[in-house]
């Protein structure tokens, strides 16, 4: 039973060579008087199954502390369920290698985030990237835009004030994306209602997912327009 137990806890530390959580920087914001903070932790794990290296945001100063505690729930629920799957995956695929000639990949999970005011919305950018073994890491960006005064998320398609906005968002997409060699023209057919933005120092800034436009290669194009040019 000893010896069992001594196998289990060398097993353990062979596979969990470091686990640290750092305090990141926070983020300060001013807003009407108010002050709005994300401060966050950057956990740290090495595995020689699946490195972990997540930075997870908490959101301070809302009005509505009830909404400010559901999106910080939202956000690191999607965090940990992000990681679950890779760690799972990492996990079958270890198992799947034992006996096989081809060798084990250790598997990674990432997330990182920034965060930008303006305008009266709060903006939480954030990329998930995991690498399971292929050719590449896979990497999706995912933007969580929140009204501070109105406390509610805020879709893209709200900020339209008229169909013409969408028109002239689309002409001067197509127009960016046709200068650029590397990105497919003929994939763009519009903007999508969940199309991924942020506000940043009064400009609109509008992303695409990994192949959505372009090749691996082309990363997650981004376009920037300033409002006024908008409307």
């Amino acid at each position: 039973m000893k010896k069992a137990l001594l196998v289990s806890v060398v097993i353990f530390i062979s596979i969990i060579t470091m686990a640290v959580v750092y305090e990141l920087p926070e983020l300060v914001f001013a807003h009407n008087g108010r002050i709005i903070s994300v401060s966050g932790e950057h956990v740290v794990e090495g595995s020689s199954i699946c490195v972990v290296n997540l930075q997870i945001p908490t959101i301070r100063g809302l009005s509505n502390v009830a909404f400010e505690s559901f999106v910080n729930s939202e956000i690191k629920s999607a965090i940990e369920s992000y990681r679950n799957e890779i760690e799972e995956m990492a996990d079958e695929a270890y198992e799947a290698s034992k006996g096989q000639e081809w060798p084990f990949r250790t598997f990674s999970v990432y997330v990182t985030y920034d965060a930008y005011l303006s305008d009266g919305i709060l903006s939480i950018d954030m990329i998930f990237s995991e690498y399971t073994g292929g050719a590449h890491p896979g990497a999706a960006r995912r933007t969580y835009n929140i009204d501070v005064n109105g406390n509610h998320m805020v879709s893209f398609k709200s900020l339209f004030p008229d169909e013409a906005f969408e028109s002239r968002l689309n002409s001067l997409l197509a127009e960016e994306i046709g200068k650029r060699e590397d990105l497919w023209l003929d994939s763009f057919k519009g903007v999508e209602p969940d199309q991924g933005f942020y506000l940043k120092a009064g400009r609109l800034n509008v992303y695409f997912q990994p192949y959505d436009i372009g090749p691996w290669s082309s990363g997650m194009p981004e376009f920037v327009f300033n409002m006024d040019e908008l409307r």
